[in-house]
């Protein structure tokens, strides 16, 4: 390169003729001694079959990536036919030129094509060149180095979805982006759904678009038709699921909830203890103890809580986003305790009772008459019993009890003991009113 501008200064000196043939010997000399052009690819390996074109010729790349030059000249390099690099020789000179094989589209993949403009061919002649993309990707790549030819780039698809008419975005081949949303081709949406909502399904023009919950971002496309349908955790009276369906362009920015209400129902005796083996029964499903459940805000549920010795029910209409109803279903306890195992037990009162030998039995408050069957002999207490009490009865054998009464045949059905603990009851309680010394739990016996 130093005898380059050496030749060119001897050149240009006035009033010295024969160092203009000194200068024009050396530039000749120049030109015969030539230079290296390589031409590689963005990630350095050389591209062969490259087109290096010089005044006095082309020449291509060998396997290298290499072309031989004259020294100091402007030259044209080609790939694939199409200009790409203009630079002058000074030696050893590396030109690099990078493939595009995929537009960067945002923020959806796009379909259609681009047309770069006026490129210089080979041939010398200038024309567009066309080239086809699907879903951002080029059908193939175009080389890029040195020239930034202008493109034209057309949109006919965004995502799956045919544009009515192609979208055309000019830019460049260096600058070859295209944000969507800027050119109002879509737009971004993100809706923040509320539980209890599951998944929602967003529909443009019938067919699937996106899918999701919690927070979902998706983008509707110019031109087309968007729903939405929402599933939720609600529970409808019936024990389906509610379903809901919106117009998701309504909520971009926003939040989408259903008028709900996260109801809890607790089973609570009168000991204040959550009853973990009573059923309560709403929404066409069983739960234990406790119910956890979503419902619609105002809808009325029929609601049964089953403690086997009772059952309570009741309508609920929800007002709240949150409530919590406490079903309250009074008992007590009667242990019995025995001088003489039994033959069998009967407790009769407002929930009836038949055991071998029972120690500890849950009931409903109420007066009851247990009747012991001591093996050919009856045993008859009266027992009187409170809310959230629990009362002790010692079941004496007959030979030390006040009254005993002929035991029932082992045949005898639940109607029959029933009827027979009745009268049996009835004859207490008289004898009770005469005598007007029994106590609230009595221990007194009577004997038949």
């Amino acid at each position: 390169m130093t005898h380059l501008y050496t030749a060119i200064d001897l050149f240009r000196r006035p009033n010295q003729p024969h160092m203009k043939l000194v200068a024009l010997l050396l530039l000749m000399s120049i030109m015969t001694l030539g230079a290296l052009v390589e031409v590689r690819d963005g990630l350095g390996f050389p591209i062969p079959n490259a087109t290096v074109c010089a005044p006095n010729g082309c020449f291509q790349t060998n396997a290298t990536g290499a072309a031989e030059t004259p020294l100091g000249v402007a030259v044209e390099i080609y790939v694939k036919g199409v200009l790409v690099w203009r630079t002058y020789t000074t030696g050893h000179d590396v030109v690099t030129v990078r493939y595009l094989e995929a537009l960067p589209i945002q923020p959806v993949e796009a379909s259609g094509y681009v047309v770069v403009k006026m490129v210089k061919l080979i041939n010398g002649t200038y024309r567009d060149v066309k080239v086809e993309f699907r879903k951002n990707n080029l059908s193939e790549p175009l080389p890029v180095g040195g020239i930034n030819y202008q493109l034209e780039i057309y949109i006919t698809e965004v995502g799956d979805y045919k544009l009515p008419n192609a979208t055309m975005i000019k830019t460049d081949l260096w600058n070859p982006a295209v944000d969507l949303e800027t050119v109002g081709l879509v737009k971004t949406c993100q809706i923040t759904l509320a539980p209890p909502i599951a998944a929602v399904v967003i529909y443009a023009d019938g067919r699937v678009a996106a899918v999701g919950s919690g927070d979902l971002t998706f983008y509707l496309v110019t031109g087309l038709s968007y729903r939405a349908t929402a599933d939720t955790e609600i529970l409808l009276p019936n024990g389906t699921r509610y379903r809901t369906a919106f117009q998701p362009r309504s909520y971009c920015g926003r939040l989408y909830a259903v008028n709900s209400t996260k109801l809890t129902i607790r089973a609570v005796d009168s000991f204040g203890v959550v009853r973990n083996d009573w059923a309560i029964k709403i929404a066409g499903n069983t739960y234990r103890g406790q119910a956890e459940l979503w419902v619609l805000l105002g809808e009325v549920y029929r609601m049964e809580v089953d403690a086997g010795f009772a059952r309570r029910e009741a309508a609920v209409a929800t007002k709240y986003p949150s409530e919590t109803l406490i079903v309250a279903i009074e008992n007590a306890y009667l242990v019995l305790n025995y001088r003489q195992p039994p033959a069998k037990v009967y407790i009769l009162g407002n929930y009836s009772v038949v055991d071998r030998m029972p120690r500890r039995v849950e009931l409903p408050p109420g007066q009851y008459t247990v009747v012991a069957d001591m093996g050919g002999r009856n045993v008859t207490y009266t027992v009187t019993l409170k809310p959230g009490q629990v009362a002790q009865l010692t079941v004496e054998p007959p030979a030390t009890a006040a009254t005993t009464t002929a035991a029932p045949p082992q045949g005898m059905t639940h109607i029959f003991v029933g009827v027979t603990a009745v009268i049996i009851a009835t004859a207490a309680l008289l004898a009770l009113r005469a005598t007007r010394r029994r106590p609230p739990q009595a221990h007194a016996q009577s004997r038949s």
